[in-house]
């Protein structure tokens, strides 16, 4: 707006104020004009130019003007002949893009909602239901955050195992915030068609933006959240490392050159583009100098990506100024389980006198999709055997399903080969029992499922988040306590404890090898080629004393070896508190040999001592995969190969272990 000012003098001495006097309409109105005339001169000029030519050859003004009175009456024709041309040539084309390259959306808006989801829907992760909470009030009073001198936060990166509820966050800030929504799934960005990708996005983000004016608040200038689900997919990283390979290498017509989808999808979410006027009528208007000045605040394209895979992002996408916030979803601890089997038994017909603790304790290192799944199991569980609401046992059958597979008994099984099993996990669960004090067994079975004949299944008593020695030397008692009944009792060895034996040398080897904890501090990294002699020589000492104690709780604890595979051979499986009274009753009938067990302290040799043994030092040889190995320690000997040293487990994979 054109204005005039004029200074005017307020008193002696004073200074100067200066008034501010706008134009009157007509001389805004003919400055406007003269310079939308400035603006457009050279085209008027070129204009002016080509429409003298055009007479000068068509000889005279009436010439020129039945000429154009021709071509304006042949015009009809011959655009629908170019038309028809065209659209023969590449109908085929576009058919086959448009349903191979259209995005897989799903679009919600304020005044037609379709996520019946609410805060009160997500259960078990508190502190990120604040941060979602904190978000959705941004994003609804972006004006008042603005007036504070705050800037709008761009996107936000859910990561996390799968299964934790990343989604189901997703729509319950949709649902709770009351803006457009746009669902995609990342995967569909990707086209075979060079290019098309890129064009897709521009597509997508267009569409965002438009929809957030349109639901704009008179004076804002609106948001829309934007959801791409598996965003890994679009957003990998363009060279270096794992996915970032395969983006830049090209295919046919285009196939796999995802970085075009990536290098769009940055630019769309922050660059210089931000202030420049995207809407094609304002362009034009601009263009021929109607409007000028900076742009007004365009709407903010709230982007939320969900991924189990973080590590392979582009490093440009997650930088701050794009996904600026990072939540990373876990699965949920005690409190949280409790919280949404409570939520979910709710819903569900259920035993009112249903033991929600030991269900807390079943469920550590579930995620809440796991806990629902198995729930609606027991349910049905509970419909098959006729009765109306789920109990304690119909939680565990539904639990074993979903982990172990469905009971497939063997009918014509020998009892012979049945009382072997029997014994065989009555010693993982006299060990367990006996010796891992803070473990309790949720069952023991000798009932085929899956891949076993028969499992003993132990978990903590409580959530732990770190490892100890003693436990890791617990466990391995636990897996050689199969191989100990057989010896003492059933007076044999069989095949079925090479799986056992497996799981104790990969505990033993990391136990010495990668977590410092045997006589010395030298780690010994794992690798797919082998181990280091040292680490096996080591081991092999950890497994000989593990398993004479093993051997002696066995001796000492045989009456409650006898009463637990009897209890077996009769009923097939028992569950915890059934396995719990065997025990105290087998306690009470001995008690001269029910004192608690004392474990003697593990000691193992020195490097030096082991050097004097062996003469020296082994020099640690690795050899290639496949080689025939050098003579020397190697590993222990089974049916099957010896796995490696395994990693610390990480939060929430302290759960229940499974030996069969």
């Amino acid at each position: 707006m054109a204005t005039t000012t004029s200074p005017v003098t307020t008193g002696v001495g004073g200074p100067p104020v200066v008034t501010v006097v706008p134009d009157p309409p007509v001389r805004r109105f003919v400055m406007t004009a003269a310079y939308v005339l400035e603006h457009n001169l050279r085209r008027l000029i070129i204009l002016a130019i080509a429409l003298g030519l055009f007479i000068f050859f068509a000889g005279s003004v009436r010439n020129a003007l039945s000429g154009v009175v021709e071509f304006v009456g042949s015009l009809p024709g011959l655009v629908i002949g170019l038309v028809f041309s065209a659209f023969a040539l590449i109908a085929q084309f576009a058919f086959l893009m448009f349903f191979l390259s259209r995005p897989r959306t799903y679009t919600v808006t304020p005044d037609a909602p379709q996520i019946g989801l609410s805060f009160e829907n997500y259960r078990g992760q508190p502190d990120l239901l604040e941060h979602a909470k904190s978000l959705v009030r941004i994003l609804r009073g972006q004006e008042t955050f603005k007036k504070l001198g705050g800037d709008m936060p761009k996107g936000m990166l859910l990561s996390g195992p799968p299964g934790t509820g990343k989604t189901f966050l997703a729509g319950v800030v949709a649902a709770e915030a009351n803006l457009p929504f746009i669902y995609v799934d990342a995967s569909s960005l990707r086209s075979m068609w060079m290019g098309v990708d890129a064009l897709i996005i521009m597509s997508l983000f267009s569409r965002a933006r438009s929809l957030a004016r349109k639901y704009a608040p008179p004076g804002n200038p609106g948001a829309c959240i934007l959801f791409m689900d598996e965003i890994d997919s679009i957003g990998m990283s363009r060279g270096g490392v794992q996915g970032g390979q395969t983006q830049a290498a090209g295919g046919f017509m285009g196939m796999g050159m995802g970085g075009f989808g990536l290098n769009t999808l940055l630019n769309q979410m922050d660059s210089l583009a931000q202030h420049v006027e995207d809407r094609r009528k304002q362009k034009i208007i601009r263009w021929l100098g109607f409007i000028r000045g900076p742009v007004p605040a365009k709407p903010v394209v709230f982007v939320m990506g969900a991924t189990n895979r973080p590590d392979v992002l582009d490093a440009a996408l997650v930088r701050p100024g794009r996904l600026d916030r990072r939540l990373n979803v876990y699965a949920p601890d005690a409190d949280g389980r409790r919280d949404i089997l409570t939520h979910y038994l709710s819903a569900k017909a259920h035993d009112p006198s249903i033991q929600v603790d030991l269900m807390v304790a079943d469920s550590i290192g579930w995620t809440p999709i796991d806990i629902k799944t198995v729930i609606n199991e027991a349910l049905i569980v509970a419909h098959d055997a006729g009765r109306d609401a789920l109990n304690y046992k119909d939680w565990l059958t539904a639990r074993d399903t979903r982990l172990h597979g469905i009971k497939q008994p063997i009918l014509s099984m020998s009892a012979f080969d049945r009382r072997t099993i029997a014994y065989h996990e009555a010693g993982h669960a006299i060990v367990s029992h006996y010796v891992c004090k803070d473990d309790r067994i949720q069952k023991a079975s000798i009932i085929r499922a899956g891949d076993a004949y028969g499992f003993v299944q132990p978990t903590p008593k409580e959530e732990r988040h770190q490892v100890h020695a003693e436990e890791i030397e617990s466990d391995i008692m636990m897996f050689l306590g199969s191989r100990a009944v057989e010896e003492l009792i059933l007076g044999t060895k069989t095949a079925n404890a090479s799986g056992d034996l497996r799981g104790a040398t990969a505990q033993a080897l990391a136990y010495v090898g990668s977590w410092g904890m045997g006589s010395t501090l030298l780690a010994f990294p794992a690798s797919p080629m082998g181990s280091a002699p040292q680490a096996l020589a080591l081991a092999d000492k950890l497994l000989e004393q593990l398993y004479e104690e093993t051997k002696r709780v066995i001796r000492e604890k045989e009456y409650a070896v006898h009463a637990i595979a009897g209890a077996l051979l009769q009923r097939g499986e028992l569950i915890g508190p059934e396995l719990d009274e065997i025990f105290e009753a087998a306690d009470l009938s001995n008690p001269e040999a029910a004192k608690p067990f004392v474990r003697k302290p593990v000691v193992l040799p020195r490097m030096s001592d082991l050097a004097k043994e062996n003469g020296g030092l082994t020099q640690v040889v690795v050899a290639p995969e496949g080689a025939t190995p050098a003579p020397g320690p190697g590993p222990m000997p089974g049916p099957g190969p010896t796995p490696g040293p395994t990693p610390i487990p990480g939060p929430g994979q302290l759960g229940a272990r499974l030996v069969d």
